[in-house]
């Protein structure tokens, strides 16, 4: 399988890189590896991860993978795809995630 980074799941991981980055380099390229070794593991096991109960109104099926306590990998799957929706700083209100998601 495929995997696709959507315009806000970019946005969301290059905002996390240069936050991270203000403190350490190291920091934040370990923390980018982290997601993205997460999003690898979906090639192989793309309904590994719980639906994501904040957009179960949603006609797709989405589903999210915490990484390192702090970010969800908020994906769904589509035409043999996994779509990259978005990295959620799951310490923000949820109610912006649900607002974020337009789709």
């Amino acid at each position: 399988m495929e995997i696709i980074w959507l315009p806000l799941a970019e946005n969301a991981l290059n905002d996390i890189f240069l936050f991270y980055l203000g403190k350490s380099v190291i920091v934040a390229q370990k923390m980018i590896a982290d997601i993205l070794s997460v999003t690898d593991r979906l090639t192989h096991f793309p309904d590994m991860a719980a639906q994501e109960q904040a957009l179960s109104d949603r006609p797709e099926c989405f589903r999210s993978l915490v990484v390192r306590h702090h970010y969800k990998v908020v994906y769904f799957v589509a035409n043999q795809q996994i779509y990259i929706a978005d990295i959620w700083d799951c310490r923000q209100d949820p109610d912006m995630l649900i607002s974020r998601i337009i789709h």
